[in-house]
Formats: structure tokens, sequence, C-alpha cells
């Protein structure tokens, strides 16, 4: 198979990137999906028809296909995934959200753990952008509580506290209550948060439901509640709305706030596990 042509299906402003860093490795790159855009430097814009025909690697959004739709927001036509599955035969497939894809074999970028661990930051920085835009009052000075210590929420917590917010970080670990400690912030047992009174601004980072019903009766409704974890997240937002909290869903951040850094990092991960598929087949 011919990995030296790669197709860029749909997807925001780090796919865009992602080619261009892609074209600079020295592949071949066709934008599809992408039509909205009159030119996009040297990389060449065609449709989705014409580049699953010329290339044998696709990436698609790290966003994955919703309902079974690639999202093509620079594009005034959806592609729909069932009218190209049979044009995906024999290729390498690259995506996200590997669910969402059904039946069709990819490489999900998301699993892969450079890829997680390099995410971490602008996911971080775009959380903070979020409150930046929504809390009426400076995140410095503020009372913040940081759900989960994962990669996402250790960069986070570290963050605030860099901003000078007094921050509390909920884990379940007691390994990372002490890591915690040792970053000069506040470690509290999820299990044992009852109310979410006395923050300023609450981020989740946790895949499961944690601040559910319960918890929101008993805290003041002044608090902002910022959700970064994937669907269907860690809020109860029907709750939320019912009680009159101003509750975000903050998905795909480097997406909207760091799409150059994004797209390196998808690029990085792409060329990498194409030398990797090359070097495996050289070896056979």
């Amino acid at each position: 198979m011919n990995y030296d042509k790669i197709a860029v299906l749909g997807g925001d402003k780090r796919q865009l990137f992602a080619a261009d860093e892609l074209r600079k490795n020295g592949f071949e790159v066709y934008l599809a999906g992408f039509d909205k855009l009159e030119s996009c430097g040297e990389l060449k814009i065609i449709s989705p028809d014409e580049a699953l025909d010329l290339c044998g690697v696709v990436l698609f959004p790290v966003t994955g296909a919703a309902a079974g739709v690639i999202d093509c927001p620079f594009s005034d036509n959806c592609v729909l995934l069932d009218e190209i599955k049979h044009k995906l035969i024999d290729k390498l497939v690259f995506a996200g959200k590997s669910k969402s894809f059904g039946d069709i074999e990819i490489i999900d970028i998301l699993s892969d753990e450079e890829f997680a661990a390099r995410n971490a930051l602008p996911s971080a920085e775009g959380a903070v952008l979020v409150a930046l835009e929504s809390y009426e009052a400076t995140l410095a000075g503020s009372d913040t509580l940081v759900i989960g210590y994962g990669r996402i929420g250790k960069r986070l917590s570290r963050l605030l506290k860099a901003m000078n917010s007094r921050v509390t970080v909920a884990t379940r670990s007691r390994s990372k209550a002490n890591d915690i400690i040792l970053d000069g912030n506040t470690p509290v047992n999820t299990a044992h948060l009852k109310t979410l009174s006395g923050y300023d601004v609450v981020f989740n980072t946790a895949d499961a439901l944690v601040v559910d019903k319960n918890i929101l009766m008993n805290t003041d409704p002044d608090v902002l509640l910022i959700d970064l974890a994937s669907l269907p997240g860690g809020v109860d937002f029907e709750a939320g709305s019912e009680l009159g909290f101003t509750a975000l869903r903050a998905l795909a951040l480097p997406g909207k706030y760091s799409p150059r850094s994004a797209g390196k990092v998808v690029s990085d991960i792409v060329t990498r596990k194409l030398k990797e598929e090359f070097y495996c087949q050289n070896q056979a």
C-alpha cells in the first residue's frame, strides 16, 4: 500500500494544521471536506471521493463521527460514514472515538499514550480560558475545585495554582493525594464530596458521574461548573439546569483554543505510526 498519500477528511482547525505538518514531513496531503476554503497554502483541496480514491491513508477528525456523520465545519456538505465505507477497505485509517466508527477498523489516536500526554496541556489551558470567559471575577484569589487528578487534572490544578487560585483537587487515590499536597494544593476524597458550596469554579475531568443531583441540591447555584470529560461527562446537566446553575460542557478544547499545537500532536502521532507500519512491512 502507498502510505505517501494522506487524505485529511473533515475536522476543525487542528486538522488543517495537522495536514500542513504532514506535508512538511514529506507526505502528499489532500484536504477533503474543506470546500468553504478557497485555498490553503500548498495543500490541495479536493472532494472526499477523489481523496479516498487517491490515498492509502485517511485521517478523520479526532472528534469522531457522531451518528455516522463526519464533522466538516469547513464544508457546506456533510459526509456520511456509510456512504464511504466501501472506499476504506485496505487503507490505514486514523481517527478518534473509535466506537463512533462502528465496524470500521481504525487506529484510534485518542488511545495513544503520547497523544494523551501531550494533549493534556492545551486541554488544561483551554479550560482556564473557558473559565475566564464565563467567571465574572479573577481566578487569582478564587476558590477552585478540580475533580480528577489524571493528566488533565494535574496540569489544570498546577496552572490554577500558578494563577494564585486556592485549589482543591478531588481524587480517590491516596498516593495522588500526596502528589497534590506536594503541588501546594489541597486534596479531598471524591467520595466525600457532598456539596460544592465554598468554591467559585468547579472543573470536572472525571469520566464518571460525580456532580450528581444530590450534590447540586446541597450547593449554592452561584458556583460555575465546567465539565471537561467526554460524553456523557461527570456533571448532571439536567439537574444543574433545573436548579439554576451555569454549567458548561467544554469539549475538544485543543481544537478550539490551541489548534496549531493540537495539530502538531496529531501529525506527530500519525507520522510515527506510519513509520512503524513501514518498518514492520520491511521486516516481514
